[in-house]
């Protein structure tokens, strides 16, 4: 009743035309995210990260200072576009008013620097909810946010930055020992509905009922997790490592004991897979960098972009009907007199640099936005992806070499992960 009361009471003083949620009366702020006016709250969210990150003043350091003013003043204004298209109530006033002051100026002024939630924005892009249990807390969510507080307290005495780095570098060690430590005891429990099912002495028929069990769990978690941002991608990254790790212990075993030629055999087996994954993550490596490269580029096309625009727009000739106009003050004839010999010895400079930039329109603009925004996911991306693969072994290694059980149970172990791994190299959206 509150809500209609004040809907009535900023109306009373609306005089001029109304949109609806359908067809609101302004799409400024849509068009700021790129979004359509039906957008979900989920794809307004996804829109809001996605640039977020790419004009975050954290990202822009390299850049010159009149582009880092521009970057930073998209930056409020994607924030503010988003502080009200999240909220439903605001977003309902400002389909049906637009950017009317009287609505917009009550608690709007957008997200800051400080309220920018890393940790949210990597859960939320990649994995969501359904693989907080598989992927924990992100460490490249740690170093941007430790990045932006480096940024934000720039003034600060070196000293205290110093002590602030190294309690910045003992916090992440921690941190990578108590993760590893959680997903190994979540991915132990998850393995045990296949391992608790069997004794030493199982026949094969238990094992065998026992593990399609454990697959019949698998199959039925694929759907949500398909649907999760990225779910795919994540499936397949973790798939392969599980996999790998996989073959890797039971190969190891294999060559620890047995007859002879068993030995050699899970000998041979385990070198494969260790330089296979070793090829695997050099692949992965250079796939980053060549990624990260690509978007430095683009960064460095849309600032060169601007820049000309901005240098174009500050020469003292105007571009009318392809013709030049000199709009600057004419030199009086002594001192036209002193620099005709310099004029003579640059002839050739000043006719490349008299050349007017010729400005990109708007969509060409936008386009190349689009680009760097897109290159610099896919950059963002891969470099999760790294540190993902990197946990995930580090955990499948504590998982399958805990000295605390039995080699029996690591073998049970290798043999439900195998699978795991398996089913989710194979899941796709399209099945």
């Amino acid at each position: 009743m509150a809500s209609a009361s004040n809907d009535d009471h900023v109306r009373s003083g609306f005089l001029g035309k109304t949109g609806t949620d359908d067809v609101p009366l302004d799409k400024t702020y849509y068009d700021i995210l790129n979004v359509k006016p039906n957008a979900s709250a989920t794809e307004i969210k996804r829109a809001y990260y996605t640039y977020s990150l790419q004009y975050h003043p954290d990202r822009t350091q390299s850049l010159d200072e009149f582009t880092r003013r521009e970057y930073a003043e998209r930056f409020k204004q994607i924030s503010h576009a988003y502080s009200i298209l999240s909220d439903p109530e605001k977003r309902t006033l400002y389909n049906r008013y637009g950017k009317d002051e009287h609505i917009m100026s009550q608690g709007s002024n957008g997200v800051s620097l400080e309220e920018f939630n890393a940790e949210e924005f990597f859960r939320f892009m990649f994995g969501g909810e359904e693989f907080v249990d598989i992927i924990g807390d992100f460490e490249l969510a740690k170093s941007f946010k430790y990045a932006l507080s480096e940024l934000l307290s720039e003034n600060e005495q070196t000293t205290d930055r110093q002590n602030q780095r190294l309690a910045h570098a003992e916090e992440r060690a921690r941190a990578h020992e108590e993760r590893i430590k959680t997903l190994s005891e979540n991915l132990i429990s998850k393995l045990s509905i296949f391992t608790d099912a069997l004794l030493s002495d199982s026949s094969a028929l238990e094992s065998t009922q026992a593990l399609d069990k454990f697959i019949e769990k698998i199959h039925a978690d694929i759907p949500n997790q398909l649907q999760a941002p990225y779910g795919e991608h994540l499936l397949h990254a973790i798939g392969y490592v599980y996999s790998t790790k996989a073959r890797f212990w039971l190969s190891k075993m294999d060559s620890q004991e047995g007859h002879f030629g068993k030995r050699l055999l899970g000998f041979g087996k385990n070198f494969q897979s260790t330089w296979k994954d070793r090829i695997h993550i050099v692949k992965e490596t250079v796939k980053t960098v060549k990624c990260a490269v690509q978007w430095q580029q683009s960064v460095s096309r849309l600032t060169s972009a601007t820049d000309d625009e901005s240098e174009n727009s500050q020469l003292p000739f105007q571009h009318h009907s392809g013709h030049l106009e000199y709009s600057g003050s004419t030199p009086s004839e002594p001192a036209a007199s002193a620099t005709s010999k310099t004029v003579s010895s640059v002839k050739q400079k000043q006719k490349s640099s008299t050349q007017p930039v010729v400005p990109l329109t708007d969509e060409e603009k936008r386009k190349l936005e689009m680009d760097t925004t897109a290159k610099s996911m896919e950059a963002l991306w891969r470099a999760t992806k790294l540190e993902i693969e990197c946990i995930q072994r580090n955990v499948c290694d504590q998982v399958l070499s805990d000295p605390a059980s039995s080699r029996q149970i690591r073998r049970y172990r290798c043999k439900a992960l195998s699978k795991m791994g398996d089913i989710w190299q194979q899941a796709t959206l399209s099945h």
